[in-house]
């Protein structure tokens, strides 16, 4: 059901005001009317009109001054037509440069200006079913890119995320840039000794973690059990810093399995960004320190330069 539109006359004549409602008696139009720019603002707020019939002189403000007060608190954007004596084609300039729709005379022809206001009103309803539909589309388009760029279990950016989105930023961006590689502890096991439900419990409680450590955290599921993490605009120490507090959170949060509980460990490597070198080299470099960081006996969060000078 369409909804009734709405008009507001702002004029000091309850004549005038008169005889503008007899002209709409027989439309579907909901009338308000105000003497004075007091309580035109005051309806402007509560009423929220969609057109605006404002006399250019009230007895408390000029209509002109008034326009500026009411697009000021307008949540409806409502057109605007001033209404008035004055018939100088600079008072009409003035009018409509402000941005008025539109300048009607007194005395005006009843046809005339009912058939100019019904053809605004109609004006702004398709200008609202357009931003609607702008809306909408926002909307859908805001939920497809979820569904494109989001994992469905998790909740994290996929694979797809960092290709399209961010890859650039990471490559040629000029900011202090760390990747770290996660990977869940023994995860098999969990599948195996609890169940792959528990397993995707698991992998929602540890995603959750990853996000709420830090803002600067953007967690990727790079898939399986595994996740990438990028770090924009951190220097070595507070990458290390959030990476641990990622490693620690996640060791320290309790699972549930049949009321029986139980504990999970990550294995982390991690490395400073070289643009030097490809985006793919850059990956298997936090990927070598991470498999370091398994055989090195797990839990644990290994730098990719650590693991060079160590030879681990």
């Amino acid at each position: 059901m369409d909804r009734i539109p709405k008009l507001l006359i702002v004029d000091d004549s309850d004549y005038i005001c008169t005889q503008i409602e007899k002209i709409f008696i027989n439309e579907n139009i909901e009338i308000k009317k105000a003497h004075d720019g007091k309580n035109a603002l005051i309806a402007v707020e509560e009423f929220a009109p969609d057109l605006i019939l404002l006399d250019v002189i009230l007895p408390d403000t000029e209509g002109y001054e008034l326009y500026h007060k009411v697009k000021a608190i307008d949540r409806n954007n409502a057109l605007i037509i001033f209404l008035t004596s004055k018939d100088q084609d600079n008072d009409v300039v003035k009018g409509l440069s402000l941005g008025a729709c539109d300048y009607i005379k007194k005395p005006f022809h009843n046809e005339i200006l009912k058939s100019r206001i019904l053809i605004h009103l109609e004006e702004k309803k398709s200008k609202d079913e357009l931003k609607k539909k702008n809306y909408e589309m926002e909307a859908n388009m805001k939920r497809l890119n979820n569904y494109a760029f989001k994992d469905p279990l998790t909740g994290l950016y996929n694979r797809r995320y960092v290709e399209e989105q961010i890859k650039e930023r990471i490559i040629y961006g000029l900011e202090q840039t760390v990747l770290a590689l996660c990977d869940i502890d023994n995860f098999k096991h969990i599948n195996d000794d609890y169940s792959h439900e528990t397993g995707d419990i698991v992998l929602i409680g540890i995603a959750n973690i990853m996000e709420s450590v830090s803002s600067k955290v953007t967690a990727v599921r790079w898939g399986g059990e595994e996740f990438l993490i990028i770090l924009f605009n951190v220097n070595h120490d507070e990458a290390f810093h959030i990476i641990e507090r990622i490693r620690n959170d996640i060791f320290n949060f309790p699972f549930y399995s049949k009321q029986e509980r139980f504990h999970c460990s990550v294995s982390i490597g991690l490395n400073e960004y070289n643009r030097s070198l490809s985006f793919i080299q850059n990956l298997e470099q936090v990927d070598e320190a991470l498999y370091a960081g398994k055989r090195n006996g797990k839990n644990c969060t290994i730098w990719y330069d650590d693991m060079i000078g160590k030879q681990l």
